[in-house]
Parts: structure tokens; sequence; C-alpha cells
């Protein structure tokens, strides 16, 4: 009930989005290609849920629909992609060997009726033209997730772009404080039982959480565990601003986890040496990666997307922008991941 990848029975005060989504892939319950979709808006607003509960609904209506999901912050290459497609969207068994024209010839040949794929942080993808891959795979639609639509299509060349500028645009705001505390109080009653807390102890997390479901619910897991290391039956209140912090810190040591080699370089060069501006980390990577990117692409994807997610922040002194790792991730260190 606690882990990032449960999908509840019921989606929490996201009914419209649901229906722009289901509405986009509905062509695929009469035999035809559904419209791509891209669902933007900031971490913890819903997107992937929202995402994965609209396949469970089209599964609902077509029973063997192809689908498959993919999180592009692990998955980054244009291989990692497509072996995921060949494995999971239409079942054939692929080798790490396998060429990339290999693999599209699979899925193409393989894919006997309209499907989807879920695209997870379509934005971390460091080689786009996967995305044109899809495009030319009949029958084949996808929803993207990403937070920025400027900065996903900054990223992309002009081929690929002109092919992913169509379809929905499905756009999240943060929780409010009061769908946050009925989505905490499903979490409680599905995963805790009845009596695991009074509405103070969701009210409270809303309020200091700041829209994110994901710091929510994982900072109602870590106050029940608090409560149960005193003994309690119930989650008092007064343990939750003491379970925020360890709950961005346990969040933070998952986040690196997934972070890919040009960001791992990054935060490493941050935690020995920061503060740094821009150009000073980026002399450093240059030498400490062995194929390192251009320094625009490192400003508008890696230090973007690492900036998102609260890994690092920004300070601005004497006209200068420093960058440095943000306060939770000073106190974890790599080893504990």
């Amino acid at each position: 009930m606690f882990d990032d990848d449960h999908l509840p029975r019921e989606v929490v005060g996201r009914n419209s989005h649901m229906n722009e989504v289901t509405d986009a892939l509905s062509p695929i319950e009469d035999g035809f290609r559904a419209e791509n979709c891209f669902l933007f808006g900031p971490s913890g607003a819903g997107k992937t849920t929202v995402a994965r509960a609209s396949v469970r609904a089209l599964r609902r209506e077509v029973l063997d629909v192809p689908h498959a999901y993919v999180n592009c912050w692990q998955d980054y290459t244009r291989n990692a992609v497509l072996e995921i497609l060949a494995r999971d969207l239409v079942g054939t068994a692929v080798s790490r060997t396998s060429s990339t024209s290999e693999l599209i010839k699979r899925v193409k040949m393989n894919l006997n009726s309209p499907g989807v794929v879920i695209l997870d942080e379509v934005d971390q993808l460091e080689e786009t033209e996967v995305l044109y891959d899809l495009h030319e795979i009949r029958g084949l639609s996808w929803i993207g997730i990403a937070n920025d639509e400027i900065d996903l299509l900054a990223g992309l060349d002009d081929r690929v772009r002109s092919r992913v500028s169509v379809g929905y645009r499905v756009r999240f705001d943060s929780y409010s404080d009061d769908m946050i505390a009925e989505i905490l109080e499903r979490r409680a009653r599905s995963g805790l039982g009845p009596n695991a807390a009074e509405a103070d102890v969701f009210e409270r997390i809303a309020r200091l959480c700041d829209g994110d479901a994901r710091t929510g619910i994982k900072t109602l897991r870590v106050s029940a565990r608090f409560a149960m290391d005193e003994g309690l039956s119930t989650i008092p209140v007064r343990v939750v601003d003491d379970a925020l912090p360890q709950a961005k810190r346990e969040m933070a040591r998952k986040t690196y986890s997934k972070l890919n080699q040009h960001q791992r370089v990054i935060y490493e060069i941050l935690r020995e040496e920061g503060p740094l501006i821009q150009r000073e980390l980026y002399e450093r990577y240059t030498r400490k990666h062995a194929d390192p990117v251009t320094l625009r692409y490192l400003r508008d994807s890696h230090l973007l997307k690492l900036e998102h997610y609260d890994l690092i922040e920004t300070e601005h002194r004497a006209g200068k922008k420093f960058y440095d790792l943000s306060i939770e991730h000073h106190e974890v260190h790599p080893e504990q991941v």
C-alpha cells in the first residue's frame, strides 16, 4: 500500500485527467491505433498513477491489449526501451546483443493488434530517436510522462519533434491539501487498518508535503513505523514532524539509486566539491566522465532534472549561480543506497 508502484483501486482527485487519457486510448477498443498522449506536471501529482489506471481501465474492455511500461530514468537508451517492448509488449525473447534494427523488426512483426506503452520520465531518454521508432510501429501509441513540455521538446531534434508535437496534452497541478489527506486516509485504512490514525495526522502531513503525494505517502509510512517503535496502536500527530525529514532522506536514497551515469558523476562532484558554478562543475564533469555530454545538454537535461527532483539546489551569490546538493542529500552517502 505504501510502495511507489502500488496502484490504488480508485484514483483520488483526478477524474478529469482519467477521462482525458481514457478518451485518448479509446480507439483501441475498436481495433484502431490510439492517440499519443503526454502527461505534464510536477512530481507527486499523480501522473504515473493516472497513466497506469487508464491502461487498467482499457484492459477491462480489451483483455489482451498489448501493453508495456518503461521507466526511462532507468532504461534511458534506445536499445533498452526497445528490449522492454520486445519482451513485454509482444512477448519475444531478446538477447542483450540484439541490434536496434532487429529489435524494431521483432516488435513490428509480433504486434498483431493496437497496443500502448507508458514512457515514464520520458524526458530522461538520452536517445530520443526511439520516439521516432515507436511512431513508425504500426498500431503502437504511447503515454509519455514528463514534468515540463518545453523542456521535453527542447531536447528533441526536428524529425522527432514533428512526430511527437501532435496528440493529447493532459496537464496536472499539485494536489490540494484536502486531496492528499484523502489519499493518505485511504492508504492508511487499507494498509494499516481503520483506526490507524485520526484525521489530524493526515491533515498535518498534507500541509507539510507541499502538494506532493509521494512525499505524503512516504511520511505516513515513516510515521507508522515511529508509532510502532513506541508500541502504539495508532499514529500520534506529534511524530509527523520528525517523520517528514526521515521520509525525505529515504526518498533521497531511492532517488540516488535511479540516477544514470552522467547524473551520478555530477552528484559525486557536488558531494565532494560543491557548491560550484556551472563552468566549474562542467570542467570537473568532463574530466571524470569518459563520454561527456555538451554543456547545454548538461544544463538543460541533467541539471534541470536533478534540481526538479530536489537532489541539487541552486543559490545566487555575487551575480553567480551556484549548484550544490540538497540538504537531504548531504545526509545521504551513496554507499547507504
